[in-house]
């Protein structure tokens, strides 16, 4: 069970599809993803954990304020080389526009105006 990565998150869904291009149903059976925060809380030590949030930084979700907490008591342990190459390997690429639940409203802001392309009057000198 050493070798199971946990990708601990407050979604699975797009967790799996943010760390491998996949969903739950299609992850390969040594990652797992935790999001109740009473099961973040018993994580056991010595267990690889990935840590994916979507929630805004101002309002935490439930399931990472227990991650912080899980954190500081010690005992998790980061992702090594080698895991991040596995995780690589199986990963069959892709692209997150290809995930509809993933595809939200970008802000459209208009391009910044070239100086260059502003008339003389209003350059600054």
């Amino acid at each position: 069970m050493r070798d199971v990565i946990r990708l601990v998150t407050e979604d699975p869904g797009r967790a799996f599809w943010q760390a491998l291009r996949c969903t739950p149903s299609g992850a390969p059976s040594w990652v797992v993803a935790i999001s109740n925060p009473h099961e973040i809380m018993i994580i056991p030590d010595g267990v690889k954990c990935l840590g994916i949030w979507f929630s805004s930084r101002k309002f935490r979700s439930d399931a990472e304020d227990a991650w912080v907490a899980r954190r500081l008591m010690g005992g998790i342990v980061a992702l090594e080389d080698a895991d991040w190459e596995r995780m690589a390997a199986w990963t069959p690429g892709g692209d997150a526009a290809e995930m509809p639940h993933l595809n939200t409203p970008q802000l459209k802001t208009p391009p910044k105006q070239e100086i260059s392309d502003l008339v003389q009057s209003q350059r600054w000198i």
